[in-house]
């Protein structure tokens, strides 16, 4: 049975701590997600508790997917391509043009969404200056790409 869930958006610090111990217990990155020029997105279930995540860094009409976590006891339920569909909405909204993300583990999830390896080389100077690419993940993680 589909657990249901709820968004939130992350607009306090209070509410970004939550995250990111929620992160961490998911063997993501978290130490260097900030509020400004981002969206944070926190999924609860109906017991309040944090279930999911995802997260958008926006540099002008480009932007780093990030963060994107379901809870082990509600995988399987539809609920990350849920987050990365909202994630891909508000990127729209946002006048986006291209979405960049690293992964490790979830190439092949994220090709189904339209996202297509690129060279490290391709990447936009401001992804490569981002937390996230320049120090975060390891060189051997895949680069994405998406056009909107």
């Amino acid at each position: 049975m589909k657990e249901f869930v709820v968004s939130q958006q992350v607009k306090t610090e209070k509410a970004l701590t939550v995250l990111k111990k929620f992160l961490l217990v998911n063997q993501l990155p978290a130490e260097d997600l900030k509020l400004e020029n981002s969206l944070l997105l926190t999924y609860y279930n109906t017991s309040d508790v944090l279930v999911g995540s995802g997260g958008l860094e926006f540099y002008g009409e480009k932007a780093l997917l990030r963060s994107l976590a379901v809870s082990p006891e509600i995988r399987s339920q539809q609920h990350g391509k849920q987050i990365v569909k909202d994630l891909l909405h508000h990127a729209r909204m946002a006048g986006v043009k291209e979405i960049f993300l690293l992964t490790e583990t979830a190439f092949f999830f994220f090709q189904k969404f339209g996202f297509a390896e690129v060279p490290r080389e391709e990447v936009p100077t401001e992804i490569k200056l981002s937390t996230e690419f320049s120090h975060v993940c390891p060189s051997t993680a895949s680069v994405m790409k998406l056009t909107l």
